[in-house]
């Protein structure tokens, strides 16, 4: 009996723990950085450095404070020359549509290509090859939660 609560217990911790944990996303602010970016852990002063990142090319609202938070990958590519031009990685306040923002100077919105996905799993925000989703945890615990299941019967 003890060792079927012990098991429960164990693995409702291990698929839990992903949804314990607060949002975290790749940060980086330019090209050159965004070749190596950091991790970072969304919250409210992380969101309000990113929101002043993005003012520098963007008219971004003024966000007082959220309780959740968005992963953002922002490209800007020249389309003459098909590099990139401006890159930005980070955690923003949800009542920020990045996609739908629009440059300050309105010749490079004509001169570059806008790249934008927003997403709110952990890490979703930089190529997805070798991350680990939060799917990948379902499934772990379910093969694990059969194996057990198999062992203890």
């Amino acid at each position: 009996m003890w060792k079927k609560v012990i098991f429960a217990v164990v693995l409702v911790a291990f698929v839990g723990v992903q949804f314990a944990n607060s949002l975290s996303c790749y940060s980086c602010k330019d090209a050159a950085t965004c070749r190596n970016p950091t991790l970072q852990d969304c919250n409210n002063k992380t969101a309000n450095e990113s929101t002043t990142i993005l003012s520098t090319l963007h008219n971004v609202p003024e966000i007082a404070g959220s309780q959740s938070f968005l992963c953002t990958n922002l490209t800007y590519s020249d389309i003459t020359y098909k590099n990139r031009t401006s890159e930005f990685l980070g955690c923003v306040h949800p009542d920020i549509k990045v996609c739908d923002l629009n440059l300050k100077d309105g010749a490079n919105s004509t001169a570059w290509r806008k790249d934008c996905d927003t997403c709110n799993t952990n890490y979703c925000n930089k190529n997805p090859a070798g991350t680990f989703s939060g799917s990948a945890y379902t499934m772990i615990g379910s093969v694990l939660t059969l194996l057990l299941a198999k062992i203890f019967s």
